[in-house]
């Protein structure tokens, strides 16, 4: 479809959300707090998928969602003036959200607004995506007034990986990259393709780079998500390592034999990986079938096997050769549950 009939489908399911933070000044006097992102809603029954940096830590999420004019018509105050929230050029209506679950991890949240007949987005394949395809963002960049910003362009990679995000460090794998532009505030939003289905959750720009924008795949993002609905938490299996992801430059500088995996820095003792054939300076390259090549896909596998599980590690021992090796691992809980 063109885009600003994209557009027209997609407004009614794209949503502003306002977090709001109890802080406190150097004088110990309360302040405002909080910040803005993007959601989008993916039932008729409320359900909203947003980013983690998005929500996490707030103390009251709200957000604000598009109305039809029969609903104006129903909420206009005596008179037939319109209400505070409905005077826009897109009527819309504030209510407060309540938080589902959280995944810092992927950089994924859900939330929920207690309102039934929303129009949810359709959700399509990331997996299908091809670069120089087109593709359309929408959020509510630099919160400015007047409905969300739409900003177009195409699939620039696929396969990106992100590392040291935000104040956790995270690294984000398997990303979209798009030159669509993604600014402060557009995070959560969706990602769309011409058919007006979700491909992506928009997530991060690049800094001080220009037409660079990164957004979370669907298909993992929606794995991500049903959790969250189901259980409130995605609880991963935790192996007992410390590690870090091996880059071209990492592997000229140490002469490791490959230039992807996880380097075992350091192995935690009485943990799976302790009672393994794993040693530190092992570098992973693989959990049962699918391979390992940073830390963000290490989390994403290790999402799909619980505490108690034995899963199959495939690793390189730099001394013994090129030759993968393997070893079963019984995944425990992480120390901090």
């Amino acid at each position: 479809m063109t885009i600003p009939d994209l557009v027209d489908l997609a407004r009614p399911s794209v949503v502003h959300i306002a977090t709001e933070v109890a802080a406190n000044d150097s004088n110990n006097q309360p302040m405002p707090g909080g910040g803005v992102g993007t959601g989008f809603i993916i039932s008729t029954d409320g359900y909203i998928v947003t980013n983690n940096h998005v929500v996490e830590g707030a103390d009251r999420v709200v957000v604000t969602y598009p109305i039809s004019a029969a609903e104006v018509t129903a909420t206009a105050s005596p008179g037939g003036a319109p209400t505070p929230n409905t005077s826009r050029r897109h009527p819309h209506r504030a209510v407060d959200a309540e938080i589902i679950g959280l995944d810092p991890q992927t950089d994924l949240a859900v939330i929920r607004i207690d309102v039934e007949g929303l129009t949810p987005l359709s959700l399509g394949s990331s997996e299908d995506l091809r670069i120089g395809e087109v593709v359309v963002a929408i959020g509510h960049a630099l919160d400015l007034p007047g409905g969300p910003t739409v900003t177009a362009g195409v699939v620039s990679a696929l396969g990106r990986v992100l590392t040291n995000i935000g104040p956790q460090r995270l690294t984000l794998s398997d990303l979209i990259q798009t030159d669509a532009s993604i600014n402060p505030g557009n995070s959560g939003g969706p990602l769309l393709n011409l058919f007006g289905e979700v491909v992506g959750v928009n997530s991060a720009g690049a800094g001080a780079a220009e037409g660079i924008g990164f957004a979370i795949g669907i298909d993992n993002a929606m794995l991500v998500v049903d959790t969250l609905i189901e259980d409130g938490v995605v609880t991963r299996g935790f192996m007992g390592i410390r590690s870090a992801t091996i880059t071209s430059a990492i592997a000229r500088q140490f002469g490791l034999p490959v230039n992807q995996g996880l380097y075992i820095q350091a192995i935690t003792v009485g943990t799976g990986a302790d009672q393994s054939d794993l040693e530190a300076g092992d570098i992973i390259i693989g959990i049962n079938d699918e391979a390992v090549g940073d830390i963000g896909e290490l989390g994403r596998i290790l999402a799909k096997y619980g505490p108690g599980s034995t899963v199959t590690v495939w690793f390189l021992r730099p001394d013994d050769g090129d030759d993968p090796q393997r070893t079963e691992v019984t995944l425990g809980e992480r120390p901090d549950r």
